[in-house]
């Protein structure tokens, strides 16, 4: 679906709007839109896409925090989701605090959409929100395995559809997929997956059992993205 160099690890915002690098990732999100015209009925609609890699790579982040980036200049209210409970980094990027944030959620009694309000960041991006990953310190997994994280996932979706909204989309991030089950238990419950293959360093033989544990747990996986090293 998409082919990205090096470069593009840094954020779009530190870039001219009319480079390759930006238009590399306005292209990525026009191959996204076209595959939600292919089924979706009625617009507006809230999307909802995991962005998953299939091993351990440093800059993975940087995609699914650009992918946010051009949503939201695209006229999309955006939030993004740091679902890495494992080593959570979107924070950084945005230069904001990990604040109670997706793990709290999971663990609170009840889910409600004031509660996922309450907990979005504002960031520099019009448009765009960060959930992070939050302060709890119970295992990633464990929280994932809950029965609430699809109550969460629907309350996230349920912020941006709105009378009167615009167009909303949801990125989650998630650790690799052969890091655990963290991607497979998100994946299941969205929409969308989209797989970061890094140019020499991923294998085939991993990016097959990525797909694999993917399509096991029922994801709909749509393409893959590769990073150039």
């Amino acid at each position: 679906m998409g082919n990205l160099t090096k470069e593009q690890y840094a954020l779009l915002t530190d870039f001219d709007l009319n480079t390759s690098f930006g238009e590399a990732f306005h292209t990525l999100f026009a191959n996204i839109r076209f595959n939600w015209e292919t089924y979706t009925i009625e617009p507006p609609y809230v999307h909802t896409l995991l962005l998953t890699s299939v091993s351990e790579h440093a800059e993975q982040s940087a995609v699914a925090a650009n992918l946010a980036i051009v949503a939201a200049q695209s006229g999309y209210k955006t939030i993004l989701v740091d679902a890495d409970l494992r080593t959570p980094s979107l924070q950084k990027r945005f230069g904001l605090e990990n604040s109670v944030g997706l793990s709290d959620l999971l663990e609170d009694i009840s889910i409600t959409v004031q509660k996922v309000s309450a907990h979005l960041q504002t960031t520099f991006i019009p448009g765009l929100q960060i959930l992070t990953s939050g302060t709890s310190t119970s295992t990633g997994v464990t929280l994932l395995l809950s029965p609430k994280l699809q109550a969460c996932i629907e309350c996230i979706r349920k912020v941006l559809e709105q009378p009167g909204n615009a167009p909303g989309f949801v990125i989650y991030h998630s650790p690799p997929v052969l890091a655990g089950a963290d991607a497979s238990l998100i994946g299941a419950l969205i929409e969308q997956v989209l797989l970061t293959v890094v140019a020499g360093h991923t294998t085939r033989a991993q990016a097959k059992e990525a797909q694999e544990k993917l399509e096991q747990a029922q994801a709909k996986l749509v393409g893959s993205i590769i990073v150039n090293q």
